[in-house]
């Protein structure tokens, strides 16, 4: 019989640092779809749930660097997929004419 990964004493520990940190540090927004963030009622659509920004399943550890706390809805449509990269500067092409 294997045992739930989630219902590990570390994880549960970072799961608990990871919401206690960003709710101290005032995180009042999901970073992925900006819902206001619920941190006293569990399983609603926008409770607050630590998440990997590497997924445990991809390498990712319960280290605090790798934890964020986002909405339930966002967490459940994640599941185990990888964050996906942005890049803050736009676009460019380049064209050579020739002369």
């Amino acid at each position: 019989m294997t045992t739930s990964r989630t219902g590990t004493t570390s994880h549960k520990k970072w799961r608990t640092h990871i919401i206690t940190r960003d709710h101290n540090t005032g995180i009042t927004h999901c970073p992925i779809c900006g819902t206001q963030l619920n941190y006293t009622t569990p399983k609603q659509p926008n409770s607050a749930e630590a998440d990997h920004i590497i997924p445990y399943s991809h390498g990712g550890q319960n280290t605090p660097e790798n934890g964020r706390t986002i909405c339930r809805t966002c967490n459940q449509k994640r599941g185990n997929k990888p964050t996906k990269t942005t890049t803050t500067q736009p676009a460019t092409t380049t064209t050579t004419i020739p002369w």
